[in-house]
């Protein structure tokens, strides 16, 4: 029986199990046995695998994170232990590699399609950072998260009069604190595509203040700052209370939102249905709602995706006198 493998990748996002779930039952419909590697790229180094069947998962749609574990692989930075993991794919006999993750699973895909593996890559990462597509499954989820989360910290907030900062997930990029703060109606926010240093911070929390808002609302994205001492220094400052919380991992749980499953569908249906096709190395996505392929050595070298005309928007909004940072 022809054979098609599958791993979900690097970090977790809701709608992994979703988009394992339509790879599954879709590589059965057409006729190929699934082969599941467990932790991801660690795991093909290993040789850890099992027949994977749609009895498996049956009952995994709605639930966030993947029940075939996922992981990030020091080793496979290596030479030699690409050529093994390589070399176990070959083994097995397989058509192809389904690789469920971000950009860093992805470059580890193009490894392995070097080595002639046959690679098809489907976009999961809350980070939204792979570049050959509009959005990653798991992306809408992780937004809805941090803005709940961000709506009620306003809340008590305002209750206090406080000043907040909060820290969204987002790896090397802002698209979770963009999003997430336009939706909650945050007052300013600090992504690494537009760097803002403590001057440009403060002059915006005074602005705030000056308008008459007592609990102005920062949102910021990871590595950027150290929100603890940044509220610390803020509230000294101002000689106004200013609290900090970062959201962490409770950005990335739970169950996926509609239109990450709707999009965990359509990715896994491509998928198998372009390995069916005979197409190779190649990374599914979407482009105006429409499902695009992508060369895998092309998908790793695209610029970001991170959408500069919200950011201004939200500027202008914010920041009427400022056109500018």
């Amino acid at each position: 029986m022809k054979k098609i493998g599958v791993i979900t990748s690097g970090g977790d996002a809701p709608g992994m199990n979703a988009c394992l779930k339509t790879v599954v039952e879709m590589s059965y419909n057409y006729g190929y046995e699934c082969i599941a590697f467990k932790r991801a790229y660690k795991g093909i180094i290993a040789n850890d695998y099992f027949k994977i069947t749609k009895a498996d998962v049956a009952s995994i749609f709605n639930i966030g994170g993947s029940m075939i574990y996922s992981a990030r692989s020091k080793e496979f930075y290596e030479p030699e232990y690409k050529k093994i993991a390589a070399d176990n794919i070959k083994a097995l006999g397989l058509k192809a590699l389904v690789v469920i993750g971000g950009n860093g699973s992805y470059m580890g895909a193009a490894s392995l399609a070097e080595l002639g593996v046959n690679v098809i890559c489907i976009p999961a990462t809350i980070d939204n950072d792979v570049h050959s597509t509009t959005e990653a499954i798991g992306f809408d989820s992780a937004v809805n998260n941090a803005t709940n989360m961000i709506d009620n910290i306003k809340q008590t907030m305002q209750a206090n009069e406080r000043i907040s900062i909060i820290e969204c997930m987002g790896r090397h990029g802002g698209s979770i604190a963009l999003y997430s703060a336009m939706a909650s109606q945050a007052d300013i926010v600090a992504v690494p595509e537009d760097p803002l240093n403590k001057e440009h911070i403060y002059r915006f929390i005074r602005d705030q203040l000056n308008f008459g808002n007592n609990s102005p609302t920062l949102v910021v994205a990871e590595k950027q700052y150290d929100v603890y001492a940044l509220a610390k220094d803020v509230e000294h400052d101002f000689g106004h209370e200013c609290r900090a919380v970062i959201l962490g991992y409770m950005q990335r749980g739970g169950s996926p939102t509609v239109k990450d499953r709707m999009l965990a569908i359509r990715y896994g249906v491509a998928a198998i249905e372009a390995i069916d096709a005979g197409e190779k190395n190649i990374a599914i996505g979407l482009d105006n709602d429409r499902i695009i392929s992508t060369p895998i050595e092309k998908a790793v070298k695209m610029h970001t995706n991170f959408r500069q005309d919200l950011y201004e928007a939200f500027k202008l909004l914010n920041n009427p006198r400022n056109k500018s940072k």
